[in-house]
């Protein structure tokens, strides 16, 4: 017994060893805040030794929770190297940029299954909620672990959001009330081990003001049509090696679109659009002494309507638009493990199809298939893995295009020594293009060639413990960039691969954690410097400019306090100078700019109940800034939460 449970502490330190977890793994006293806490009975070492091969950033448990997010996005912008596209406010889209490689090339990953758009390939994480998250975590490259699925090899970057499997029964009640007319209401039931449900509902009117300047006004206007309402309901089962997961979201919204004219002007934007995503997936792990076993299934329904109506906006044609998107997934992954190879073969098969009322759009389907293998080679203090990916994409529509067939190869290698680890890798991969890029009417290109990225990495982790950090410095090359380029005339764009793309740069994280009696610290940080430019034609005025949305310096600090039942979390972030077009005129150049937010919570024992009050206030300072140009973010903003548990 002795010796099993050592055992399991060892593979827990060497696991912890590698990740730049922001997570603070802090003790807790039965009447202060509740802390994670380390559990023998989910430790798995037969068949999985853990390994060192990419950088991986993580928050998790606690500092997770105490930070001042409302969904996933939120928590990924302290991650270095990652910008958020951000159009504004809690209805506005976000979607995920690692590295200055595209939303399209970051794989997101729910308990280990792909969440996809085959129409325009892009995610909005602002629709999945943090409560009921265990960890979020990034991946340059793909996930450190050996029995995966093909997909996961897919993508130059990968987001895994890991949902938390109840460790007690509880049901809780929350109320929230905020800025720009929030209102939330929540409720989460859980069984010990076995289940949860959890259900939400928010509305935001979205009317916060902004700043307008223009070489004849300065002045301070409201931002309109930028409401938003939406329920979403989740429940996830796990038994044994079994996890399922059931999600469904609803939601009715406004466009408020950029602000291009005088504030005078009686063209607001009117534009609405409903949106409703479901998807039921389930997992299967098993584990033996050498083999390793995973399989997956997955169906997934996506519905858009969009609406413009000049009834509500004369300056606008009328559009009235529905999309359906439907995707069924299947996945087998089998390994072998000895103590100095490691061998995984899995195969993924995806359908997805698209349905539209767009003018002369015609239906199509898309059959994806997937097969990889991967040999990990560990002697000592070593560890080598070459990886091969067969990816076999066709399309069935009229007109389609022809079908795609790649074998992309991965290389990585590690040492490992004490509390130090050197690695390294080159990942050759590549997006294919969306049927938006393909068959979009009088734009898409049938002709067009996948999106390739090369990318290399070289990085240190020390992982001490109290003290970690790591550094890395990388070079990306994306080559058959896929753009939207004028043809014959400026009122006729179409899909071309005419882009190339050299990326280079260096980041940094760290953190620190400490516990002084009921006292307890979590300090983290990151700073990442990138110099993003365009080498497509020599002969161009653009050659050597920077892309868009591509800042030069960025960084954050994370800074977790707690007292007993008190915790107060405070997080700054930074973004840099950059251009909003390749042109790099000074118009388009965006500034710099701060966000500070702070949380408090407080946690009140009332006999066997607990109730726990927030408040939280983001962007402290008022920052006026733009993430996406003309699409101005909220100022300062306050939320108050009460949440009752049983």
């Amino acid at each position: 017994m002795k010796r099993n449970v050592f055992l399991a502490l060892l593979c827990v330190g060497v696991t912890s060893g590698y990740a730049q977890s922001i997570d603070s793994n802090r003790s807790h006293q039965e009447k202060g805040l509740h802390r994670d806490t380390l559990s023998l009975d989910d430790v798995v070492c037969v068949g999985e030794k853990p390994h060192y091969l990419t950088p991986s950033q993580t928050i998790s448990g606690s500092t997770l929770q105490n930070l001042s997010t409302t969904s996933v996005a939120d928590a990924l912008k302290y991650f270095s190297g990652v910008q958020i596209k951000d159009y504004g406010g809690l209805g506005g889209l976000k979607t995920v940029n690692v590295r200055s490689l595209g939303s399209q090339h970051v794989g997101v990953y729910l308990d280990g299954i792909r969440i996809t758009n085959v129409q325009n390939g892009q995610v909005d994480l602002g629709k999945y909620s943090l409560s009921n998250m265990e960890s979020v975590s990034l991946y340059n490259a793909n996930k450190n672990e050996r029995l995966q699925s093909a997909s996961e090899y897919a993508s130059a970057a990968t987001v895994y959001m890991q949902t938390k499997r109840p460790d007690r029964t509880t049901a809780q009640v929350e109320y929230g009330n905020g800025s720009f007319g929030l209102n939330k209401v929540k409720a989460y039931f859980s069984l010990k081990d076995y289940f949860f449900f959890d259900g939400e509902y928010q509305h935001t009117d979205g009317d916060y003001k902004f700043r307008f300047q223009s070489a004849s006004e300065d002045t301070i206007g409201v931002r309109h049509n930028s409401d938003i309402s939406f329920y979403r309901l989740e429940a996830a089962g796990f038994y044994k090696g079994l996890t399922l997961h059931a999600y469904y979201y609803n939601s009715e919204r406004g466009l408020p679109g950029p602000v291009i004219r005088r504030l005078s002007d009686q063209w607001d934007s009117t534009d609405r659009q409903w949106d409703q995503n479901f998807f039921a997936q389930a997992s299967y792990k098993k584990l033996w002494s050498r083999w390793g076993l995973k399989v997956n299934l997955k169906y997934a329904y996506d519905y858009l309507h969009y609406l413009q109506d000049p009834s509500t906006n004369a300056a606008t044609m009328y559009c009235n638009n529905h999309y359906a998107q439907q995707d069924v997934y299947g996945s087998v992954a089998g390994s072998f493990n000895s103590p100095y190879l490691s061998v995984t073969a899995s195969t993924d098969l995806r359908w997805s199809d698209l349905n539209c009322d767009v003018y002369r759009f015609h239906y199509v389907y898309r059959i994806d298939s997937k097969s990889l293998l991967s040999i990990i080679g560990s002697y000592r203090c070593l560890e080598a893995n070459v990886a091969l990916l067969y990816t076999h994409i066709q399309d069935h529509t009229v007109g389609q295009a022809g079908p795609l067939q790649k074998l992309t190869p991965m290389f990585l290698l590690s040492y490992k020594k004490d509390e130090w680890i050197f690695r390294a890798f080159h990942k050759r991969i590549f997006r294919a293009p969306t049927l938006n890029d393909l068959y979009y009417t009088l734009v898409g290109n049938t002709k067009l060639n996948p999106e390739y990225t090369s990318q290399w990495d070289a990085g240190i982790d020390y992982k001490g413990k109290r003290f970690h950090f790591a550094v890395d410095g990388y070079y990306n090359h994306i080559d058959d960039k896929i753009v939207a380029i004028p043809m014959k005339c400026q009122f006729r764009w179409s899909m071309v691969n005419f882009g190339k793309v050299k990326s280079y740069g260096a980041s940094f994280s760290g953190g620190y954690n400490q516990d002084w009696g009921k006292f307890s610290l979590a300090a983290n940080a990151n700073y990442t410097y990138q110099i993003d430019k365009d080498y497509t034609m020599p002969s161009d005025p653009e050659y050597k400019n920077y892309i868009p949305y591509s800042p030069m310096h960025s960084g954050s600090v994370i800074l977790d306090l707690g007292y007993d039942s008190y915790s107060l979390c405070t997080s700054f972030l930074y973004t840099g100078e950059r251009f909003a077009l390749v042109s790099n005129n000074a118009d388009d150049l965006l500034g710099d700019w701060y966000t500070i937010d702070l949380k408090l919570n407080k946690r009140f024992k009332i006999g066997k109940y607990v109730l726990q009050t927030t408040l939280e206030c983001n962007n402290l300072t008022d920052s006026r800034h733009e993430v996406v140009k003309r699409y101005p973010m909220p100022g300062r903003n306050w939320k108050c939460t009460v949440k009752f548990e049983l």
